[in-house]
This record gives structure tokens, C-alpha cells and sequence, in this order.
């Protein structure tokens, strides 16, 4: 996932919550992908803002805050590979480790 001024990288379980539902998540896409694609999330999220970012240290999942109540939430799940990367042109670089922890 580009920003205008940084990047996403996934590369653990996430889903998207629209009004407090699941629209779409990784089972979705990695066990249906006749029905559903990456695409569909692209769908969801494309031209929306964000509006805020949480970072949960302790547990390292990422939650990200699109407006009209749209959240990506990412979920680290390993203790062998890394979960996700997130970086911005001004060099930021943040990054969960395998078992969880985080690194800049």
C-alpha cells in the first residue's frame, strides 16, 4: 500500500471493518480467491483519508483509520516472520519482528 509520502507493507493476517463488521480479510483472500482479491480491498480503500493510526507496542498490531468509519487493522501472528513494515520518504521505518516485537 504508496501513500503520498510513505509506504505499507503486509505481510501478516489483517482485515477490513467497515461499521463495525469485517468487509474483507487475509482468510478471505488467501482461502476464497475466487471470490475475493486484494482488489476488493483496493475497492474499499482507495480515495479514502485517513484519519488516524494506532500502534499497539505491547502486541504490535497496527490499526489504521479511514473516515466513514473504515479501520485496516493488522495483526502480527508469528514468531518467525516479520508482520509489517511502514516507512515515509522522510525516513521513518518501523517494523514488527518475528515473535512480535518492533524495530526502527
Amino acid at each position: 500500500m504508496a501513500f503520498e509520502s510513505g509506504f505499507l507493507t503486509i505481510e501478516c493476517p489483517w482485515r477490513i471493518r467497515c461499521d463495525n463488521e469485517v468487509a474483507i480479510g487475509y482468510s478471505d483472500v488467501r482461502h476464497s480467491a475466487g471470490k475475493f482479491s486484494h482488489k476488493n480491498a483496493e475497492q474499499i480503500l482507495l480515495g479514502k483519508r485517513i484519519v488516524n493510526i494506532f500502534h499497539f507496542e505491547q502486541i504490535s498490531d497496527l490499526v489504521v483509520e479511514f473516515e466513514n468509519g473504515i479501520y485496516l487493522e493488522l495483526f502480527h501472528d508469528s514468531s518467525y516472520y516479520e508482520g509489517w513494515q511502514l516507512g515515509t520518504e522522510k525516513g521513518l521505518y518501523l517494523f514488527t519482528l518475528p515473535g512480535g516485537s518492533y524495530s526502527d
